[in-house]
């Protein structure tokens, strides 16, 4: 088929699924930005240190941007993916990247918050300074209400930046026809789908247990339910894959 030959050839780190992305569009480009922006919001929230106690802190809390920066990362690496694979730049598909751009903006912040929240705690750093409000300014439940908005804020903007690949994912396979994906790619697509779905799922079930309970901690263990899922699916669907794969080269 003449569409066959104007894809990209299987890339050595995405054998099993050709590449339609042809040049960098000036969406993908945009997207990059977005996404450089973001990392450049997040440090320059950090002052430059002026004394060596400034600095050593810095040091001591740098776990706190790697889990920040591994997040941003992870994620420019599916959408990097997603735009290499079916290369789609409807309008359709420019509107969900533009509404995904805009989440991940949002959900640094929370992220970066938590993560220091998280490691505070781990280092023994009181958190109390955390939530603290400024004169004259209240919040429903005190501190307690913060650390419930602290979740909540986290939960919402995972469920959205992943509730948006999950649409870019349905958008592919809407067009599979016209992209003439075949059964292994079909495959994959359905897989890619699956993977966003359990960030959702999880995410939503973190959001009803602190409307339901207002329990920000209980809310934050189930996200540890993330990577044994993530790892149990994704074991199964790729070890899948490679079956279908060999079958394939073999015909």
């Amino acid at each position: 088929m003449i569409r066959e030959h104007l894809f990209h050839k299987r890339a050595a780190a995405d054998p099993l699924f050709r590449w339609r992305g042809g040049e960098v569009s000036r969406l993908e480009a945009f997207s990059d930005a977005v996404f450089a922006l973001t990392l450049t919001l997040l440090v320059a929230s950090t002052t430059a240190p002026k004394t060596f106690h400034q600095l050593w802190l810095t040091f001591r809390d740098l776990p706190v941007f790697l889990v920040t920066f591994a997040t941003l990362m992870m994620a420019w690496q599916y959408h990097y993916s997603f735009f290499r694979r079916y290369g789609l730049q409807d309008f359709g598909t420019t509107v969900l990247n533009a509404i995904f751009l805009f989440l991940i903006v949002f959900l640094a912040y929370p992220l970066k918050f938590l993560a220091t929240f998280l490691w505070y705690l781990i280092i023994g750093v009181d958190v109390e300074a955390m939530f603290v409000l400024p004169m004259g300014v209240e919040f429903p439940g005190g501190e307690g209400g913060q650390r419930v908005w602290m979740m909540i804020l986290y939960g919402l903007g995972l469920l959205g930046v992943f509730g948006m690949f999950a649409l870019l994912q349905l958008r592919a396979w809407s067009k599979r026809k016209e992209l003439e994906l075949d059964e292994l790619e079909r495959y994959m697509t359905i897989s890619g789908l699956g993977h966003h779905l359990i960030t959702v799922v999880v995410a939503i079930i973190s959001l009803i247990i602190i409307w339901s309970d207002g329990q920000p901690g209980v809310a934050g263990v189930v996200y540890f339910l993330l990577p044994i899922s993530h790892c149990g699916f994704g074991w199964y669907r790729g070890a899948s894959a490679q079956r279908m794969h060999k079958k394939m080269s073999e015909a």
